[in-house]
């Protein structure tokens, strides 16, 4: 019976094959980053989860820092691509005791094994915040 239900599949599978279109992939970036209060001054966050739907032409992130200001993931846009990195840069807007303010995010991922880069640089300041770490990334 276990040999009927596989080959029932295996022709199932090929009658539909050729009628689904080629699925667009989604790449999940989920990456750690050394805490150290001297380059990140707490805006590098711990852990960053990036999510780039190019079916949907979205890409959402998340961390404990957007968490803290926004309480939900926000929108972030591929800013370079290679055969070699992705990156991708975001805004975060916040505001404390009614102060208003941006930072402006940028995170790389590298294909050869070097550490992930993320960066957040502070509007109107020429602070530069950063971190190195490492990505588990799985496609869809």
């Amino acid at each position: 019976m276990n040999r009927h239900i596989s080959a029932a599949g295996i022709a199932f599978s090929a009658l539909i094959a050729p009628a689904i279109p080629a699925m667009a992939k989604v790449t999940v970036y989920d990456c750690t980053f050394e805490q150290s209060k001297s380059r990140g001054g707490g805006w590098i966050p711990e852990r960053l989860v990036l999510v780039d739907d190019s079916a949907k032409g979205e890409i959402l992130v998340n961390d404990n820092v957007i968490m803290y200001f926004v309480k939900k993931p926000i929108p972030a846009r591929k800013s370079g691509e290679t055969s070699a990195r992705s990156t991708f840069s975001w805004d975060l807007e916040t505001r404390v005791q009614n102060q208003a303010s941006k930072m402006t995010y940028t995170f790389s991922y590298f294909r050869n094994g070097q550490p992930a880069k993320m960066r957040a640089q502070p509007g109107g300041y020429d602070n530069v915040w950063s971190g190195e770490g490492t990505c588990k990334v799985g496609t869809k």
